[in-house]
């Protein structure tokens, strides 16, 4: 096949493989996401109702608001759904990389070195 040497450039080899990074990762987030929450422990508040209230109101008597709302945070980021949420995100970064820079690859040199705004007077 002649068309084979134009199919392997370097900017082909690039779109494959973001496009194994997006189908990748965002399998692995589904599966992440159906293992941890299917095994998910029982959280304080579902063991101890209130539980949640009582400690941040503690901890923001003794320590401030701003701990209280870092330490919610850092409990959203343990949920499985948040961290499935951005393994799904960065291999979509990851891939929209690959892509743009596959893209840059494939423009014409003469249009790289071309300034937009330029005027040929």
């Amino acid at each position: 096949m002649s068309g084979s040497s134009s199919q392997s450039t370097p900017a082909n080899r690039l779109r494959f493989i973001a496009s194994g990074v997006l189908v990748l990762g965002l399998t692995a987030a589904y599966v992440f996401y159906r293992v941890r929450s299917q095994s998910r422990e029982p959280t304080m508040d579902e063991l101890l109702p209130g539980y949640s209230e009582r400690s941040a109101r503690q901890t923001g008597i003794i320590m401030g608001s701003f701990v209280v709302s870092l330490l919610h945070g850092a409990d959203k980021l343990q949920e499985p759904s948040t961290q499935a949420l951005i393994i799904a995100g960065v291999s979509v970064l990851v891939a929209l990389c690959c892509f743009r820079v596959a893209w840059l690859m494939d423009r014409p040199a003469d249009d790289a070195q071309r300034e937009p705004d330029s005027d040929h007077r």
